[in-house]
């Protein structure tokens, strides 16, 4: 008589992730939070806010330097990556595309909130777009990878 362990180890292999999940999420979190509102200011812009959605990227991509497109463009985009990747990874439940639009949107408002009033700093509607819509590819690439895991783990078993 064979005894199918598979449950008890799925859980166990789970549990190893969610830890995982947490370890890097705070690490993360502490880059993301340094990076936002401790580093230095290099631009002149001083305290604005652009709410006209697509208008900093524009003017970022008028400009022509590359520099500037890639930190700002590129670099908002993948700032909330990890976001979407390690949130599922914690819970099961934030798994989901309408949690994380409104985890990724909304973490991304009160930190271009906290940035406007404490940092002196630009509000930007394209940033929390920009933020918005990285959380929700790193919840793809999640889903992505978790889906081949559980391919592999299938054939693996037969």
């Amino acid at each position: 008589m064979e005894i199918n362990n598979a449950p008890g180890q799925h859980r166990q292999i789970r549990s190893r992730w969610k830890w995982i999940g947490v370890i890097l999420f705070i690490a993360y979190f502490a880059v993301l939070i340094y990076s936002t509102l401790f580093t230095f200011n290099y631009y002149i812009y001083g305290k604005s806010f652009n709410l006209v959605l697509f208008d900093s990227i524009r003017l970022m991509w008028r400009s022509g330097n590359y520099w500037l497109i890639f930190k700002n463009v590129i670099g908002n985009f993948l700032l909330f990556m990890p976001l979407g990747f390690l949130l599922p990874l914690i819970s099961r439940k934030l798994a989901r595309f309408r949690r994380m639009f409104f985890i990724s949107f909304g973490m991304s408002a009160v930190i271009e909130l906290v940035q406007f009033n404490y940092a002196n700093r630009i509000f930007d509607i394209d940033d929390i777009f920009l933020n918005g819509l990285g959380g929700l590819v790193g919840l793809i690439l999640y889903k992505v990878l978790a889906f081949f895991y559980r391919l592999i783990e299938r054939n693996r078993r037969k």
